[in-house]
Order: C-alpha cells, then structure tokens, then sequence
C-alpha cells in the first residue's frame, strides 16, 4: 500500500531529505570527495574559533546568552521556527560580526535596531576590455552591509541558488560602492555577456533582513552599462 510523502528535512541513517527550487527530494549521504578551497577552510577555522570561545565564557556569560536566546527564533523549516539554544545564538551573532571583521562579543547585545538597505542598483561597465562592477546607492548606509555574490551565469537566469559570500560592502564614492575587487577575487573577471547577481543584506546584531537580490549582464566594449532589474 502506497503512502504519501510527507515534508522531510535533514538526515536520517544514511538518507537525506532536502528540497531546492523544483521541490522535495531524498538522496544517499555520500562524503564530499572534492578537496576544500581556502574560503571553505577559512569558513570552517572561524566556526571553530567562535565555539572556542562558546566554551570560555563565564557560567553568567552562558546563562546570560541562553535568556536572550528565548527571544530569538531559527529560520522557518517546513513551516515552523524554534527558539534557538544559548550556543546557537552566540555562534549566530559572532558569526556575522567575524564576517564583517568585528571582534566577538562575550555578553548578548541589546536587541539592534533594523538598518535600511540603501543599494538599489548594479552597474557593470567595460571600458576597453576593462570590467568594473558598482553598486549604485540610494544614500550613505547607516551600518555594515555584506556583500554576496555568485558566479557568472547565462543571460537568461533570471534567480540564483548559490550566492557565496563577498565581504563586507566598501565605503561608496559619491553614491556608488565598487565592488569589483571583492567579486574578481572569489569568481574571476566575469566574461563579457554573462549575467552577474548580486545580493547585499545589513548586518546588525537583531533580527536578520531578508536579502535583496540585483543582477546585471556583463556589457561588450564601450557598450551603455545599464542598471540591473531585481527584487
């Protein structure tokens, strides 16, 4: 007798549930063969560090963490949010302060106020074979802003799935922010008619802002750059 699938997610013995942008799936855990790349290491070394430093908090410290932890909530999965562990939300906070190059912080924040997104545009420019990318700003950002960002991709992708991160957004020159040194460092020199997204998100210590998600199309040679479309 047949049973319908139910939503699933995580791992099971040697079955993991997911989902992507096509839907549920179920696949056979299977040990990555690939050798890591340095920003997967760096990643990784600093998850350690910061549950180090989880470790050599005072008890105060822990008890302190895990009451400000009640009021915060994980991401939605599957329809439903918990409240995080004390643990969970050190490594949350610290997280993002050690990615924008912060120092981490022994005692929970007061709850941080939400910080507007002033990026509204992409701008891609190629000046004799010479690429640069921008970030055109509606106004001086009030806080840090991260800056993620995927590989180059057809014209005709209109979302991406996997967007790593960038680095913190530079300080902006009248209203746009150049980018191209943090993209070209993790992608390369972005060929020319392929489609670039760019997602930027503020970073505070309270609740996590959805991203915004710009895009623009590599241009030929002394061709017009136009601002990118996106949501």
């Amino acid at each position: 007798m047949k049973t319908p699938r139910s939503l699933k997610s995580g791992k099971r013995g040697k079955v993991i549930a997911s989902r992507n942008h096509f839907g549920s799936y179920e696949r056979q855990h299977a040990p990555p063969k690939k050798v890591r790349t340095s920003a997967q290491q760096s990643t990784s070394a600093g998850f350690g560090a910061i549950a180090r430093a989880w470790g050599a908090l005072t008890e105060a410290q822990r008890l302190a963490w895990i009451a400000k932890a009640r009021q915060a909530r994980s991401r939605s999965r599957l329809g439903e949010s918990y409240a995080l562990t004390g643990q969970t939300y050190f490594m949350r906070v610290n997280n993002v302060r050690a990615g924008s190059g912060l120092g981490l912080l022994a005692d929970p924040p007061p709850r941080g106020q939400p910080i507007t997104n002033p990026v509204r545009a992409l701008i891609i420019t190629n000046r004799s074979g010479r690429i640069a990318l921008k970030l055109e700003l509606a106004e001086p950002p009030a806080g840090a802003i991260m800056v993620f960002g995927a590989a180059p991709c057809s014209p005709g992708s209109y979302k991406c799935y996997k967007c790593p991160r960038l680095g913190p957004l530079p300080a902006p020159v009248g209203s746009l922010s150049e980018i191209t040194s943090l993209y070209v460092k993790r992608h390369g020199v972005p060929p020319v008619g392929k489609r670039v997204f760019i997602r930027t998100r503020p970073q505070n210590d309270g609740p996590r802002d959805r991203f915004l998600e710009i895009y623009a199309d590599v241009p030929a040679p002394h061709a017009r750059s136009t601002p990118a479309s996106g949501a």
